[in-house]
């Protein structure tokens, strides 16, 4: 509490927060006091959910192991933004701040645990809020730098698989098992619109940057593709043979790729409804699908376990990304085009460097396998889905190393700074 400057709030603290370990950090109940005392002690749940994670995030890095002042030292490594590290160099001035970590190996910077499988993530816009799906027929919205839950999307009757925001960020998207497409106030969570023509499960959806058009894919093989003002079905796109596992809108609009269990991803015209381009080259489904922000290069992920990216002009196969153990579920671009992020039934998120197609750090902290991944919109944070149970939020950025000094031929005890 004297690193969050809050002395004088420990009574309220202890209730609002009883049975909230931070150093031994108790996730359930950490997010249970957000979730009820958020109203009343916004401001205390905000920085005492930022501690909690910390602890998390320290807890789980090898200087947990060391001497306790490590402890303190350690948030020179934390987000300098947050109250946390404010009033921690009020009374600890001289501990440098490193801008710049070397790090292959991720941990979470928020984990939010959910009640139930997680099969999809999006981040609002404005990146503020997170949207989930889960098995437990709902979607949620979640307060992205808390871990609050802020609504609960209820309507669906079967599993949903798939959620979006409005480029606005006013409404939400998802789909369902159930054979419907949802549309939702992302303010108020009521339900807006029901999209039914699907002949069986819808397994994916996504809006237009306009907010004008949605497009829905499912097991009945086919795409549709909605208005989103009226609801009314205007396409019909027909040329996959096995289900559609997942859609995805370009940023103009103008085309839509979609991936199919028939190893294939099909590229469309989203104004004619036609068949632009066949892209073959995995093996086995493929299970994820996306366009970089400029429209010319697409990403996809299979059950054959590699990335691979591709040309969006020529269709032409660019790169195969390769270390992932197991099906890859989600695949992402970030807003610039130049990171890739995958999940994976192999319980890891990795992130990648979309010009060379090397690997740039594994985020491990999942226990079973990732469902969903999604970047903010400014790229610097990564949001994941799991079977596990559990949201996870991630430092996205690389950070350069800035000298590393090699001199010593044995062990190095103690370093200090000088003035």
């Amino acid at each position: 509490m004297n690193l969050l400057g809050l002395r004088n709030q420990c009574t309220d603290a202890s209730v609002a927060f009883k049975g909230t370990n931070l150093y031994g950090f108790s996730r359930s109940a950490t997010a249970n006091a957000v979730n009820q005392y958020g109203n009343c002690y916004s401001e205390l749940a905000r920085d005492v959910g930022e501690a909690a994670n910390f602890a998390a995030h320290f807890a789980g890095s090898p200087a947990a192991a060391s001497t306790p002042h490590l402890y303190i030292s350690a948030l020179a490594t934390w987000s300098q933004s947050t109250n946390l590290c404010r009033n921690w160099k009020k009374q600890f001035s001289r501990i440098p701040i490193f801008t710049h970590t070397k790090s292959s190996v991720g941990l979470p910077l928020m984990t939010v645990p959910t009640g139930d499988v997680i099969m999809a993530v999006a981040f609002s816009s404005n990146g503020k809020q997170i949207v989930s799906g889960s098995w437990d027929n709902t979607g949620r919205v979640w307060d992205a730098s808390t871990g609050a839950v802020l609504n609960i999307l209820k309507g669906h009757r079967d599993l949903v698989t798939s959620v979006a925001f409005s480029s606005d960020d006013t409404q939400i998207v998802s789909n369902s098992y159930d054979w419907t497409v949802r549309v939702w106030d992302a303010l108020t969570g009521t339900e807006l619109k029901l999209l039914k023509a699907h002949t069986s499960v819808v397994t994916s959806v996504a809006i237009s940057s306009n907010g004008k058009e949605i497009v829905s894919g499912s097991g009945d093989c086919s795409l549709r593709l909605w208005d989103a003002w009226t609801g009314a079905e205007l396409k019909v796109l027909e040329g996959h043979t096995i289900l559609v596992n997942s859609v995805a809108f370009s940023s103009d609009g103008k085309q839509i790729i979609s991936s199919s269990m028939d190893n294939s991803v099909r590229l469309w015209d989203a104004s004619t409804g036609g068949e632009l381009k066949l892209l073959r080259g995995h093996t086995d489904s493929v299970d994820s699908i996306a366009f970089s922000s400029d429209g010319k290069k697409i990403v996809s992920g299979s059950a054959d376990k590699p990335v691979r990216m591709w040309d969006a002009l020529s269709g032409a196969e660019l790169k195969v990304l390769n270390c992932h153990t197991s099906s890859v579920t989600s695949v992402a671009f970030s807003s610039d085009g130049k990171q890739i992020v995958s999940g994976s039934l192999d319980n890891s998120v990795r992130l990648w460097d979309a010009s060379t197609g090397a690997e740039l750090k594994v985020l491990n902290g999942h226990a079973n396998s990732v469902e969903s991944v999604a970047y903010s919109a400014d790229g610097k944070r990564i949001v994941s889905g799991s079977k596990d149970m559990f949201l996870m939020v991630w430092d996205a950025l690389i950070g350069a190393d800035l000298k590393e000094l090699k001199v010593h031929t044995s062990f190095i005890l103690s370093v200090a700074f000088f003035k």
